[in-house]
């Protein structure tokens, strides 16, 4: 008989299948899952067999974490999570790494935002790792330079955060994951030429970049479906991106008040004649500012197939002939959002000339984003 929250006297929750009790407790972080131990008798071990977890290890003793681990009692895990300082602490976190690879762990997590800790170098097990499926790491202390081949058979997406990647070894963490179907490489130092053209699967990229990295000066990619440059700075070649289709361009550059008609014809005009097949796409203020420029300066632009256009940018004086110029080669297209943003790195100075006005004939959607 069910009376409340209870059946029989006992707790609804606790009368669950463990499979679900499991799911519930994967949601939140390990140390609150094990408190839940303190129940009662049927919860005692619960959290042992829970498949997902999730450890804070910036303040807790590495024995107690030691001692998490072996009484997990779960054969597999599908997602693990470590957030942690690097400071002393380099021992357990490896000790953390291999336990989750050997629980072959299919979604893998590492977090460490400790710049005390300088050129932290993963040990080659983490490297040969069939399970991984997920694989997310942000830190600033970590140099990514596998010492050894690199076999991560099943992983299809890979995220790598405030990392320190060299262009060999890029190419060995490419050869080593033949299924990698998304990549993004968030304010990643010194790699500079992004061959990606042996990565078939490779549909996904995403580059976003700080004013203290300059990214890749070249991105050759003729897989790829979907790009997403933020915040790079030119030069950036699109040397073949033939399949692309959706595609999010934030670039910016120096000084604009130094570029030449030559530069934005081979540096501007050129990355959107890359965009042939691009059916959706989203430019920035800072890129619109550049075309303006291309546009005063009689540059050719190129017919774009584009249905879908979003712009991204303060609406000033600056960006208006590239905005005019878009819609004149994009006889394709059936839909017009402006987000309407507050971007410092838009220039307002640049330019000295009167409003233009625009007769719009597609459907538009004006949004507006603080």
């Amino acid at each position: 008989m069910i009376t409340g929250d209870s059946i029989d006297g006992m707790d609804f929750i606790s009368s669950l299948p463990d499979e679900i009790l499991h799911h519930i407790l994967s949601s939140v972080p390990t140390k609150s899952a094990i408190r839940t131990s303190l129940l009662s008798k049927r919860w005692r071990y619960v959290w042992s067999e829970t498949p997902s977890l999730s450890i804070d290890c910036r303040r807790a003793d590495p024995n107690s974490i030691d001692k998490t681990l072996s009484f997990f009692s779960a054969p597999k895990i599908t997602s693990f999570h470590l957030h942690t300082t690097l400071l002393n602490r380099i021992d357990s976190v490896n000790g953390c790494i291999e336990f989750a690879i050997s629980h072959n762990a299919e979604k893998l997590s590492l977090e460490s935002r400790d710049y005390r800790v300088r050129n932290y170098k993963f040990p080659d097990f983490f490297y040969t790792n069939s399970s991984v499926k997920q694989l997310f790491v942000d830190s600033g202390s970590v140099h990514l330079i596998p010492r050894c081949t690199v076999s991560w058979t099943s992983l299809k997406n890979l995220s790598l955060s405030n990392c320190t990647l060299s262009d060999e070894s890029f190419l060995k963490i490419l050869s080593g994951s033949p299924l990698l179907e998304s990549l993004e490489l968030l304010y990643c130092a010194e790699y500079m030429c992004l061959d990606l053209s042996q990565s078939q699967h490779l549909r996904r990229l995403e580059i976003d970049r700080s004013d203290w990295f300059m990214g890749p000066t070249k991105i050759v990619a003729p897989h790829l479906h979907c790009l997403r440059l933020r915040h790079s700075r030119l030069p950036c070649s699109l040397v073949d991106v033939s399949s692309l289709t959706e595609a999010d361009l934030n670039i910016y550059f120096g000084d604009l008040k130094t570029v030449t008609a030559g530069f934005l014809q081979h540096n501007v005009v050129k990355m959107l004649q890359m965009l042939q097949n691009v059916e959706k796409l989203t430019i920035g203020g800072t890129f619109l500012q550049m075309l303006s420029l291309a546009a005063l300066c009689g540059v050719p632009f190129p017919t774009l197939k584009v249905k879908t256009l979003t712009l991204e940018t303060m609406i000033i004086r600056s960006v208006i002939p590239g905005i005019t110029k878009l819609l004149r080669y994009t006889p394709g297209l059936r839909k017009l959002t402006i987000h309407t943003v507050k971007c410092s790195s838009i220039s307002v100075g640049i330019f000295t000339m009167k409003p233009l006005l625009l007769s719009f004939t597609y459907m538009i959607i004006v949004t507006m984003t603080k």
